[in-house]
């Protein structure tokens, strides 16, 4: 083998399942030896390591970047969050590749739709990126399809209200698009909370003149999110479909998942940082900032699902990155329905796992499963992403366990301006981003191009079995 581009030595390296020393050299953008040091290649740059860990880059397949953003409010909503920074955030937060979320505007619904979403992002990201299609009330299936066929990563269902200009879908709807699916063999991914629990208890609430923290809390209680899980895992069943749950909060959600996984039922599962890390304790305290859908839980939640993560009943982790302008969060102290639902966090998630790694709290195999090896299996993209592997893309983050940080805005590169995290100690933090051989984030700062970031479609249909993992 000649000179390749780039090799990292004297690290840990995650390899089949646990960890060597060694190190990963990569020509390119592809990864050509995996090993020990003296039988890496000579390259252009040498990377010393110096014995910290080497996984795979992570892959966030919820994030909410807001673009295109092609409405009256463009410059504000653009403030807070567009394609440059947020994925200078991904890079920084050791996050290789995102997949952004539908409900954008124009929202991505059809072909036409995702042909302008990738002309937008063109040229703009420092990470890969991919994109979910959308599915809204009395969508034509056959567009499904050619969406579908044109590689997206997902199709994102509301069973609940998010936005006015995507309601959600019936039960009608929903039975006759997950035929649709499991005809497809698709990738629904399932935002599930009923829409009339929470609908009732906004008006009851309101009548009532609340306007307060609480009031978010019970207007969207745990029953909600779980009969509308436990529905959406029924059909999914009944239709031969698999499909993914999205950020489940409370336990019984997964709970009711797993009664269906007995019966053979392809149904997976995502939880998000938010519901591992805060409770409607830090909500209390900070108020707006801490709004998002599902809501915070009882503390106790969060114990339960760490338990539920680490045995292996919840699949995938993702941020549900969705930064807001600090104007628009700031509007819920005076009205905290005026406050709008979402919470940043596609820079932050990897060094909070990291943190709960050293507190014992998960391990680090565990965190590359959830993080990296099953998103990639989910959303069809592996074995080209998500493992450290001859072949695959040189996506690499190189961690230090021992660095520490405090979580502070001004520092983030977020452009929102503010963390649900502020104040956060952090101990494991990503020090060296590598996106298909390209250096993008050394030593926390961004070193990479804008515009490197590649659109990156669905290779295959594989998914991951709730049995594997």
């Amino acid at each position: 083998m000649g000179t390749v581009d780039l090799v990292i030595e004297n690290a840990k390296v995650y390899y089949g399942g646990h960890f060597i020393e060694g190190g990963v050299a990569v020509d390119g953008g592809v990864i050509v030896c995996v090993g020990k040091d003296p039988r890496l290649p000579e390259a252009d740059r040498v990377i010393d390591a110096e014995g910290k860990l080497l996984i795979p880059g992570a892959i966030d397949g919820h994030v909410h970047v807001r673009e295109p953003w092609e409405r009256s409010d463009r410059k504000l909503v653009l403030s807070a969050s567009d394609v440059p920074t947020d994925t200078q955030a991904a890079a920084v937060g050791g996050v290789t590749t995102v997949i952004n979320q539908p409900n954008v505007h124009p929202a991505v619904v059809d072909s036409k739709s995702l042909k302008h979403a990738v002309e937008v992002w063109e040229g703009r990201s420092y990470v890969d990126y991919g994109f979910h299609g959308g599915i809204k009330p009395k969508t034509d299936l056959e567009g499904v399809e050619r969406l579908w066929s044109e590689g997206v990563m997902g199709l994102k269902i509301f069973l609940a209200s998010s936005d006015p200009l995507w309601p959600p879908l019936d039960d009608g709807d929903l039975l006759y698009t997950l035929q649709k699916t499991g005809e497809l063999d698709a990738l629904p991914i399932i935002h599930a909370e009923n829409d009339s629990i929470i609908a009732r208890s906004v008006e009851r609430l309101k009548a009532l003149s609340r306007r307060d923290y609480a009031s978010h809390l019970e207007g969207r209680p745990p029953v909600a999110e779980v009969e509308a899980v436990r529905r959406a895992a029924f059909l999914l069943s009944k239709t031969g479909s698999k499909g993914l749950i999205a950020h489940v909060s409370v336990a019984e959600s997964v709970f009711e998942v797993l009664k269906v996984r007995e019966g053979g039922g392809k149904v997976y599962l995502e939880t998000c940082p938010q519901y591992l890390f805060l409770s409607n304790e830090d909500l209390k305290v900070r108020g707006p900032w801490l709004k998002c859908a599902p809501p915070l839980r009882e503390r106790g939640e969060n114990a339960k699902l760490w338990n539920l993560l680490n045995r292996g009943f919840i699949d995938v982790l993702g941020s549900d990155h969705a930064p807001h302008p600090r104007e628009l969060k700031e509007r819920g102290f005076e009205n905290f329905w005026e406050a709008p639902n979402g919470l940043p966090g596609v820079e932050t998630t990897l060094p909070l796992m990291l943190t709960a790694v050293n507190e014992g709290r998960l391990s680090l195999k565990r965190l590359v499963e959830v993080f990296c090896e099953n998103p990639a299996k989910l959303y069809g993209l592996y074995p080209k992403k998500g493992v450290i592997s001859v072949g695959s893309d040189g996506d690499l983050v190189l961690i230090d366990l021992k660095q520490e940080e405090v979580v502070s805005s001004d520092r983030l590169k977020m452009k929102c301006g503010w963390s649900p995290y502020e104040g956060f100690r952090l101990k494991g933090v990503p020090t060296l981003t590598v996106v298909r051989g390209e250096v993008v984030m050394e030593d926390r700062e961004i070193v990479g191009t804008e515009g490197h970031g590649r659109h990156v479609r669905r290779l295959s249909e594989t998914c991951v079995s709730s049995r594997e993992v």
